[in-house]
C-alpha cells in the first residue's frame, strides 16, 4: 500500500513521534501517498482534486471546483506548512507544485 511506503519514506531522520504526528491525519496520509505514486512534482490544485477523489472514491474528473478549492486551501494552511517544516516535501512557488523530498533533493537543496 502506498501509505505504508510513504510512511517508510518520511521516517528518515525524523523522530518517531514526528512521523506519527505527520501520519495521524487522513488527508495528509492521502496526499503523501499520492505524491509518492506520482514520483514527480504535482500542482497543489491537482493534488487537492486527487485527495478529494480518493476520500470519496470517485474519479478526479468528477471533483467539483468548489471542493478542489476548499481542499487546496486546507493543504496550503494546514498540511503543507507542517510537511515543509519537517523537510518531507519541497514546494516550488513558481510552479505551485509540491513533491516528496528525496535524499537526492536534500543533497541538491
Amino acid at each position: 500500500m502506498a501509505t505504508q511506503n510513504a510512511e517508510s519514506d518520511i521516517g528518515g531522520d525524523l523522530p518517531p513521534a514526528v512521523v506519527e504526528d505527520l501520519l495521524s491525519d487522513d488527508t495528509r496520509r492521502r496526499a503523501l501517498a499520492i505524491l509518492e505514486a506520482r514520483d514527480e512534482p504535482v500542482v497543489v490544485e491537482d493534488l487537492a482534486a486527487a485527495v478529494v477523489a480518493a476520500q470519496e472514491g470517485d474519479p478526479v474528473s468528477t471533483v467539483p471546483a468548489s471542493e478542489r478549492e476548499a481542499m487546496a486551501e486546507e493543504l496550503f494552511t494546514d498540511h503543507l506548512p507542517k510537511l515543509m517544516a519537517t523537510d518531507v516535501v519541497d514546494y516550488d512557488s513558481m510552479l505551485g507544485a509540491v513533491e516528496l523530498r528525496t535524499d537526492d533533493s536534500a543533497r541538491q537543496g
